[in-house]
């Protein structure tokens, strides 16, 4: 609790200084939730009944800090007062008018009232404290009476006196610990957890001995151990249909070795001829693909949907854009495939626009091709551009990669349509990388880059 300009205490952040010289609207608007008394439990009083004086007129509960109405004499709780001064500004009891500068701190009533005798609000359960007002709360604090929802979750109210037994030992919801694995689990899924806990020891299935072994090491006694677990004889891939218990197993290979023998040898008789047809197999196939490996390579190196521009000089080509002798650069024209998009790269090492001095900028661009009329446009086909770490270790290399999907809307005719001219207007990557990342890395090496464009291809019409 702290004390308003005028001495009117502010309770649990609800009150407002009243008499401030200039009053906010919005500020008592602010405080109208917070207004709201706290609940908390109401003691009992010694005569049975509160008196009608000790009594707010707003909320009917004892006052709490009260506030007196000059004019009428009436009372309230500080903290109803911020409701009627925002609601309507007028005594709750005779209507009167109220006005701000004839509020006070009724500090002898609030004496009076905190040295009411009273008993606990608990006392039909059992509770025999009795004292006066002012020390109710501090009691109610500690009395094991009062009522409190489990902290566990499981949706029971028990009295405070009660509650910790409950929460330790018989509520469902309380933190256990598995005795076998040591986790921590909720006292209900405790069989649940039982039935798959890896370190509960369980007996063998076959009920080969009394002795009991950890869930999670079962599989291994069965596959490896167990005397009574049925197996299959060795020779089963060769034919041998024997099935029966691992001691039996033992004593089946003892008494047929001539079977076994004569069953593995026809067996790899089998298997030979099976190699050697395999074998025959795959020389006929590593014949194909060697050809069309060389198929494969001789079409990438000629046509394709990616390239790799490579930009020699690459010092003397940046000063020349830093000096605007040449601000950008084109690559040789490629195309996308035999009968593709006929394309064409552009470079700023400089930048282009607002991104000069800062960025590397990078295009593309669509030049007239002699297929022109049999391919699809707009041309809308997703372009990717690499630039090319070249660290002899390839698993440290760092490629730049950015990526554009054209929009073939109509504003972009002059970027994505058929070409007009030798080639359309360029579009790409404005910023592709800024100047110092170029320094990063070896990207430049030999006074070289290399640049790697990508076409999707995926729904291009081939031709």
């Amino acid at each position: 609790m702290t004390e308003s300009p005028l001495n009117i205490p502010v309770y649990e952040g609800s009150m407002v200084s009243l008499r401030s010289s200039v009053p906010s609207i919005a500020r008592l608007r602010q405080v109208t939730d917070l207004a709201k008394r706290k609940i908390e439990p109401e003691p009992k009083w010694k005569n049975g009944q509160l008196e009608s004086k000790y009594q707010c007129l707003a909320c009917n509960s004892y006052l709490k800090f009260p506030i007196q109405f000059e004019d009428c004499g009436h009372h309230v709780c500080s903290n109803c007062l911020p409701d009627i001064m925002r609601i309507a500004p007028r005594c709750p009891s005779c209507q009167q008018p109220i006005s701000r500068d004839k509020i006070v701190n009724d500090k002898i009533l609030q004496k009076e009232i905190q040295n009411l005798n009273v008993y606990c609000s608990n006392q039909d359960k059992g509770c025999d404290w009795k004292g006066i007002l002012k020390d109710f709360p501090v009691h109610i604090e500690k009395c094991g009476f009062l009522s409190f929802e489990c902290v566990n979750g499981c949706g029971g109210r028990f009295e405070k006196r009660f509650l910790t037994k409950h929460q330790t030992e018989d509520c469902p919801k309380r933190k256990v610990i598995c005795e076998f694995c040591k986790t921590n689990i909720i006292f209900e899924d405790e069989i649940p957890h039982l039935n798959i806990c890896t370190e509960f020891k369980i007996p063998c299935p076959n009920k080969c001995s009394n002795q009991e072994f950890k869930r999670g090491q079962i599989q291994n006694h069965l596959e490896n151990e167990c005397p009574k677990q049925a197996l299959s004889c060795p020779f089963t891939e060769c034919g041998c249909e024997y099935r029966g218990q691992r001691l039996d197993i033992t004593k089946h290979i003892k008494e047929s070795p001539g079977l076994h023998l004569n069953i593995a040898g026809k067996t790899i008789s089998i298997q030979k001829k099976l190699l050697q047809t395999f074998e025959e197999c795959m020389n006929e196939q590593k014949k194909w693909i060697e050809l069309l490996a060389k198929k494969v390579n001789a079409l990438e190196k000629t046509y394709g949907a990616q390239y790799i521009w490579k930009i020699d000089h690459y010092q003397e080509r940046l000063q020349d854009a830093r000096s605007n002798k040449k601000t950008t650069l084109f690559s040789p024209p490629f195309l996308t495939s035999r009968h593709g998009y006929r394309l064409a790269l552009a470079i700023c090492l400089d930048g282009d626009g607002k991104a000069k001095g800062k960025y590397i900028s990078l295009f593309i661009c669509i030049c007239r091709g002699d297929y022109d009329a049999l391919l699809s446009w707009p041309f809308s086909h997703h372009v990717t551009f690499t630039l090319l770490d070249q660290c002899e270790d390839i698993d440290n290399r760092r490629p730049i990669i950015y990526s554009v999907k054209p929009n073939a809307c109509k504003e972009n005719k002059p970027f994505l349509g058929r070409p007009v001219t030798e080639r359309n207007a360029s579009f790409g990557a404005q910023k592709f990388t800024d100047v110092e990342t170029m320094t990063s890395f070896e990207y430049i090496k030999d006074d070289t880059i290399f640049i790697k464009v990508e076409i999707d291809n995926e729904e291009m019409i081939i031709i």
